[in-house]
């Protein structure tokens, strides 16, 4: 028999302009947002954004551009969300693009996205330099902007949830970019369809935003639904600062990718091993989980050295972008932080599954959030519902191939189990295909190969009807890795053994949401 476990209740909106003009209402003066400029920690209540969002939407009309589709580029700033927001105010298309992308690269997909205007800030000069070098597009950087003068009479549009409101580009890690388009609605429904599956509440949570403001997850569940909320956000500085700012903002919760996660606990074993408190530490994880089958939670007490790493005050991370491997998760749980998975696509604005904060499946990405619907074709998760694209901006062929019927087609590989939790195998573009009509899943290798003592970073591959594992390994042992891998292939069935070894000088290339690029 199926289990139904509620999602939490919010409200409903249908467009980012009624969250911000929500939020600016109920929440007012309080703290929407905190930030750095030169060192200093400022902050922006709510009625301050909503307000800057209408004078930035008037700046923007006035320019009288021939498109209004508005690229964004730099590193996370509230300069960056005025710009982003002030455009979707103005009725026009944002199109926030990836600070570390190329000059050259950011011209193409601004072509692409039809741009005719670019908001830039300055560590990011030399592509406004080689976009005016190409002509046509009109380069602003967030100061200017900030300083420009503006028409307080130009009335603002009446929004149109429907209407494209943003050009995301997917991040292209196994094929090129296609540039997603995406409504007020679609983005507004994910909003509260995330934020059903976790309680955070106004004056109780602070979170801290870490990944870059381009990436579909961080604006949709981070910024938009902490605006909603009513929970202070606090903009990072960046990576490097990230440990500092722990202490300093000391979030309730956080918005990751995996390999954030990964990094931050191999840094507590690192601790935990040279101060020579490895039994204790074990000792500690048992009696801790002990006392907390009997109803005790213990935690802060036995970890709180550990926790305060983390400010002292985190008790949700929320992780997104690739699958968590379960023991990590149970990592976590014994300090006393609940580590949550979700899985999504930029195409579902993107969140499309997600474990809830008091009940999870192992090894689940979780269970579909509420107004959206999945089913499997052979395989193959298709996605439908209120947060989904209709396709991509200037790309009939892609949108043809990806999209049918109002289905999405992921291309993940999965499986629903009866209780409607779901599970994700691999991808159809990583599948394996072998001339004896064996399918091999090249992520299920890799997982396997990753247990092995000094691979860092590993790609399986299809070669000329042969399975091929290409490595990085930072330690640079490799006959000890060969040896392990002629291990692994006895316990693996003949038609999935890996026949080749490939070892890599240096690591694989990233996104800056730190996925492995496959296609590179």
């Amino acid at each position: 028999m199926k289990k139904d476990y509620p999602f939490y209740k919010n409200d409903p909106v249908d467009s980012i302009v009624q969250i911000i003009k929500r939020s600016a209402k109920h929440y007012a003066d309080s703290v929407a947002l905190r930030f750095k400029q030169n060192k200093q920690v400022k902050q922006k209540t709510y009625i301050e954004l909503a307000d800057d969002c209408c004078i930035n939407a008037q700046k923007f009309l006035g320019l009288n551009l021939r498109t209004g589709h508005i690229a964004i580029i730099g590193t996370s700033s509230y300069e960056w969300l005025a710009a982003y927001f002030g455009a979707v105010f103005a009725g026009m298309v944002a199109v926030p693009l990836d600070k570390e992308l190329s000059p050259e690269t950011v011209y193409d997909m601004m072509t692409i996205a039809d741009v005719d205007c670019l908001v830039y800030d300055q560590k990011r000069a030399d592509v406004k330099e080689y976009v005016e070098g190409k002509g046509g597009v009109l380069c602003i950087s967030f100061d200017e902007l900030m300083q420009m003068s503006y028409d307080i009479k130009l009335n603002l549009p009446c929004t149109k949830p429907d209407k494209v409101s943003a050009i995301l580009f997917t991040s292209g890690t196994t094929g090129k970019s296609k540039g997603v388009m995406l409504t007020q609605r679609n983005i507004a429904s994910n909003v509260v369809q995330g934020l059903g599956a976790v309680d955070l509440r106004h004056g109780m949570d602070t979170i801290m935003s870490v990944l870059p403001f381009n990436h579909a997850y961080e604006m949709t569940c981070t910024i938009l639904g902490m605006i909603y909320k009513g929970v202070p956000i606090c903009i990072s500085s960046g990576l490097k600062y990230v440990q500092k700012e722990f202490i300093e903002y000391k979030p309730t919760v956080i918005f990751v990718v995996p390999l954030f996660v990964e990094t931050l606990y191999k840094r507590i074993e690192a601790t935990v091993k040279n101060q020579g408190n490895e039994l204790k530490f074990k000792f500690a994880v048992m009696f801790s989980n002990l006392m907390r089958m009997l109803g005790i939670d213990i935690t802060d007490m036995l970890f709180g050295k550990i926790k305060k790493a983390f400010g002292g005050s985190l008790k949700i991370i929320m992780c997104g972008g690739a699958p968590l491997e379960e023991e990590l998760i149970k990592k976590y749980r014994n300090i006393g932080i609940n580590l949550f998975q979700g899985y999504g696509l930029t195409e579902c604005s993107p969140l499309l599954t997600v474990n809830f904060d008091y009940y999870h499946r192992p090894n689940s990405v979780g269970k579909v959030v509420c107004g959206n619907n999945i089913k499997i074709v052979d395989g193959e998760i298709w996605a439908k519902g209120a947060s989904v694209s209709s396709g991509y901006y200037n790309d009939q062929d892609e949108t043809k191939n990806n999209f049918e019927g109002g289905w999405f087609k992921t291309g993940d590989l999965g499986y629903v189990d009866k209780d409607n939790f779901v599970f994700i195998s691999g991808r159809k573009k990583n599948l394996i295909i072998l001339s004896n009509g064996e399918n091999v899943s090249a992520e299920e290798i890799e997982k396997m190969i990753y247990t092995i003592p000094n691979v860092t970073e590993v790609i399986v591959r299809g070669q000329d009807n042969r399975i091929v594992a290409e490595i990085y390994s930072e330690s640079g042992n490799f006959n000890l890795i060969k040896t392990q891998i002629s291990e692994l292939n006895k316990k693996l069935q003949s038609y999935k053994q890996i026949d080749d070894v490939v070892f890599r000088e240096t690591p694989f290339a990233r996104t800056t949401t730190k996925k492995i690029i496959r296609s590179k």
